[in-house]
């Protein structure tokens, strides 16, 4: 349930800034805050749950966890990178296209591709498997990320830029693997209603800062307290909600978290250039339409793809090899 709010949160985020940039409406005020909030939090804790991963799949030996991997992550980067420079050849070709090709595995910009997460995970889990085959506990990656940030801080890196954001997200990660191995100790800790003030405190404090533009509080070592903190408190009380007629539809959004966070950019981007002229409904009407077409049309492919198993190839299933049947 927790991924599935974390992909809601990336798809409102971009929601906002595509029907911003592109003007398809004007963002209110409100709009642009939350999502200033959002963006502190939603990147670190899709990297931490993904961490949390780590020791249950890396356990089962590299011949398993490596190619898992390319199947789950580099594959649907690779597709999914053709159909944005398709979209992009398609309606927008003004110079942006012919940059992509050669910085798609690590661009200046790491926004110059909508999936730069899936790269990044990628490369935290080869780190895992050679931390694994080092014989090197997995909190040496974290370790190794927050040195990495480190010297980004004293060499004064530019806020944004792909370095710092992998260095700083690297932390993350690791560090979700480790908190899945102290899990219940940690949750019974963040609980406690002083410690739980504390946390909600560290994390509002860094926020404000980023909402008025005091400092630049993404991907910073300085200020990676206020993510970690909004973590803590989804470890102490996320377990504490029960599934229910009302969370399975959060669920089944981070159950296939894949579709929707490989879908949603394009999507937005063909409304906004095709269909929002079209359509005279005001900017907060805008705005929820492109949150239901970025919705929606993920949720209908993912039934299309459980009754039509070669539109999984898109995704996450590599149509070659196919596995042995078992007679």
């Amino acid at each position: 349930m927790v991924r599935g709010l974390a992909i809601i949160a990336v798809i409102y985020g971009h929601t906002e800034a595509i029907g911003r940039v592109e003007q398809v409406f004007s963002s209110a005020e409100w709009m642009v805050v939350t999502n200033k909030v959002l963006v502190l939090i939603r990147m670190p804790l899709l990297m931490f749950l993904s961490g949390m991963l780590v020791p249950r799949s890396i356990a089962r030996g590299w011949r398993s966890f490596l190619p898992g991997k390319f199947t789950k992550l580099a594959w649907p980067y690779a597709v999914w990178i053709a159909v944005f420079v398709v979209v992009l050849w398609l309606y927008r070709d003004d110079g942006t296209l012919s940059t992509i090709p050669m910085s798609i595995v690590w661009p200046e910009n790491p926004n110059q591709t909508p999936l730069w997460y899936l790269r990044n995970l990628f490369f935290y889990y080869l780190i895992a498997q050679v931390l694994r085959w080092l014989r090197l506990p997995l909190w040496s990656g974290a370790v190794l990320g927050l040195t990495i940030s480190a010297t980004q801080l004293m060499a004064n890196f530019v806020a944004g830029t792909t370095e710092l954001r992998f260095a700083n997200l690297m932390t993350f990660f690791f560090l979700g693997a480790v908190a899945m191995q102290y899990r219940e100790a940690i949750t019974n800790f963040c609980r406690k209603p002083s410690v739980a003030i504390v946390l909600l405190v560290m994390f509002i404090v860094p926020a404000y800062i980023y909402v008025t533009g005091i400092a630049p509080v993404r991907y910073r070592l300085e200020f990676i307290w206020g993510p970690l903190a909004f973590i803590g408190l989804i470890l102490g009380f996320a377990p504490a909600i029960t599934s229910s007629a009302w969370t399975k539809p959060i669920e089944f959004i981070g159950r296939n978290s894949l579709y929707f966070y490989v879908m949603h950019y394009p999507l937005l981007l063909i409304y906004a250039w095709s269909f929002s002229a079209h359509v005279n409904t005001g900017a907060a009407g805008q705005f929820v339409i492109m949150m239901a077409v970025a919705l929606v049309i993920p949720a209908v492919t993912v039934h299309l793809a459980n009754r039509i198993p070669p539109l999984k190839w898109l995704f996450f299933e590599l149509p070659w090899p196919r596995p042995k049947k078992v007679s």
